[in-house]
């Protein structure tokens, strides 16, 4: 029996529903879930800022890494670009692709100084044409002489003493009392 039939008091099905339902509502005040729902809650939404902040981060710092490396290559281009103007300057060399508007007469000198028998003269259909920021000239030559030696010495000059200038073709043919040689010498040269 319970002390409450003790008094002699009957509780009717009304109080006893009454009672529970006091009782029940007593024990949620006594164990408070909203302060563990607030505490999830706070816990979730600090994971959250966490994972933003994480990702934010590493995006920084990815761009961080990426811009040193930028700056590394921009600091060698500098220096790349100092070291050939200090070696432009103490070269003290011409342009190389600056026009040479007697570089026939160079070409006939250059020949007579290979030892050619006969005047050079000059070049069959010289070319031009434009590249760019620079012009391609041609001079094409067809070259008789007894000695092959004179022949190639008066290229192997033309390169050497004429700033960028090139052989771009070269082909030899004896003959019974010469050696023929085809060749188109080619200079780039700036446009004026």
């Amino acid at each position: 029996m319970s002390t409450l039939d003790a008094g002699g008091s009957r509780l009717t099905p009304d109080d006893r529903y009454e009672l529970a339902t006091r009782a029940q509502s007593q024990q949620r005040l006594n164990s408070p879930r909203h302060l563990i729902m607030l505490g999830v809650m706070l816990l979730v939404i600090s994971l959250i800022v966490l994972g933003v902040a994480w990702q934010t981060q590493r995006s920084a710092s990815e761009k961080n890494a990426r811009a040193a490396r930028d700056l590394v290559k921009v600091e060698n281009l500098i220096a790349e670009i100092q070291g050939l103007k200090l070696a432009q300057q103490q070269s003290g060399q011409e342009d190389v692709f600056q026009p040479l508007p007697d570089i026939l007469s160079q070409l006939q000198g250059l020949a007579r100084r290979a030892g050619f028998e006969n005047e050079l003269g000059l070049p069959r259909n010289p070319g031009s044409r434009p590249e760019g920021n620079a012009i391609l000239k041609t001079y094409p030559y067809t070259v008789r002489d007894a000695s092959l030696e004179h022949l190639l010495d008066w290229v192997r000059l033309a390169e050497d003493e004429i700033p960028g200038l090139q052989v771009r073709e070269l082909s030899i043919q004896p003959s019974n009392q010469n050696w023929t040689m085809s060749v188109v010498l080619a200079r780039y040269e700036r446009k004026p």
